[in-house]
């Protein structure tokens, strides 16, 4: 656990997908924690508290920025032993939250052929999701509510786009922030890409590039993002600056990929990635982001599907 400013404490903890979960607890006259852990017993974050003399009863409130794996994996173990702290999400998220098992046998039924069809896929994220629990009274914040901890208040700010529903917090006193999946740290953009492990949950670029363009506008200053992956950002408007100009690189290869013919999808991921189709987890991620680029250009009107393959209009 780091304090990473004044009673900002940043806790990782490791997750079974590329890259490592940062959660940040605000220790305040209300207690805060943004996200929870990978872990499905925080243990991570609870030797982090009793290294700053808190425990998990001592959080007043878990704010959730979205539903992914890594950032609810802890929640209902948090809840059990706060019984009395407060979770916030979005109200797409807050539903999730409330019903994961129905949402979780729904993606299992309706993606089952999918998610058979690569060896070892089904046997890796079956068991990842199902023993996630929901949990109750979950309550509504949309953008622009504030919620006050103390010293510290946060702005709530929609940011969708790496998925369905996802919201950011922004810190009015130390102009910070935290921005979860919208944007990440390290030389790496944020994942966008079709995901079926999470019913009706795909990411949208169009949307995100929306909201990336609405926070590089904020009249309020930001000196620092902390995001769930990653270094923490210690120039926000050039990161910003260079997610914004790498905004149609991707699109573009599709399309110049697509200006020699016809393409199927998996002609298109052997294209774009200069490899030949295998049934593996890593290729069939790779699937999802070609999948969510291809959604993008037929919602643009820039390209068509017929019969499987992709056209330039």
């Amino acid at each position: 656990m780091l304090e990473v400013i004044k009673n900002i404490y940043q806790i990782k903890s490791e997750s079974p997908f590329r890259y490592p979960m940062n959660t940040y607890f605000i220790d305040d006259e209300k207690s805060c924690l943004i996200d929870t852990s990978a872990e499905e017993v925080p243990r991570t974050l609870i030797k982090g508290l009793e290294a700053i003399g808190r425990s998990l009863v001592d959080i007043n409130y878990v704010l959730i920025s979205h539903v992914h794996y890594e950032h609810v994996r802890s929640l209902a173990y948090i809840k059990e032993h706060a019984p009395n702290c407060r979770v916030l999400a979005s109200p797409r998220n807050a539903d999730y939250l409330m019903n994961f098992e129905k949402y979780t046998k729904l993606v299992f039924q309706k993606y089952r052929e999918e998610l058979h069809a690569i060896p070892g896929l089904y046997e890796f994220y079956h068991p990842l999701f199902t023993p996630i629990k929901s949990i109750q009274n979950v309550e509504v914040i949309k953008e622009g509510d504030l919620i006050s901890l103390g010293n510290h208040t946060l702005e709530v700010i929609e940011t969708s786009g790496h998925c369905t529903e996802e919201i950011s917090f922004y810190c009015q006193q130390n102009h910070i922030l935290f921005s979860s999946d919208f944007i990440i740290g390290d030389a790496i953009e944020t994942w966008i890409a079709t995901i079926p492990v999470i019913y009706d949950y795909n990411g949208d670029r169009k949307k995100y590039l929306a909201n990336l363009q609405k926070i590089a506008n904020m009249k309020e200053r930001f000196d620092l993002i902390y995001p769930a992956h990653g270094a923490i950002i210690s120039n926000p408007k050039e990161k910003i600056e260079s997610l914004l100009s790498m905004k149609s690189k991707a699109p573009n290869r599709i399309l110049k990929i697509l200006g020699s013919g016809p393409k199927t999808l998996i002609e298109l991921v052997e294209h774009f990635f200069g490899k030949k189709y295998e049934k593996t987890r890593k290729f069939y991620n790779s699937s999802r982001m070609i999948r969510a680029l291809l959604n993008y250009l037929l919602e643009e009107g820039r390209i068509t599907k017929k019969d499987n393959h992709y056209f330039i209009i």
